[in-house]
């Protein structure tokens, strides 16, 4: 089994209830003009880092965080 590696994020940590929630904070590219600031959620009990902040090597935009990073948004 592989490790994967996440990168050029910021891990957050809070608490809803007695419930720990996992966030992953990707800022917008500062070459850009900031567009304001997009929040992911989803509905399952398993971690949507992979579903949005997805790495496929020679596949660009994979992510759809850094897509909406490049293009001038917090994600």
């Amino acid at each position: 089994m592989s490790n994967v590696t996440w990168s050029g994020g910021t891990e957050h940590w809070t608490k809803k209830g007695d419930i720990n929630l996992f966030l992953w904070e990707k800022k917008a590219s500062p070459d850009v003009p900031f567009k304001g600031t997009l929040f992911f959620i989803h509905g399952s009990s398993m971690a949507s880092q992979p579903t949005f902040d997805l790495y496929v090597q020679g596949r660009p935009y994979s992510s759809a965080m850094d897509w909406f990073t490049a293009h001038g948004y917090d994600t």
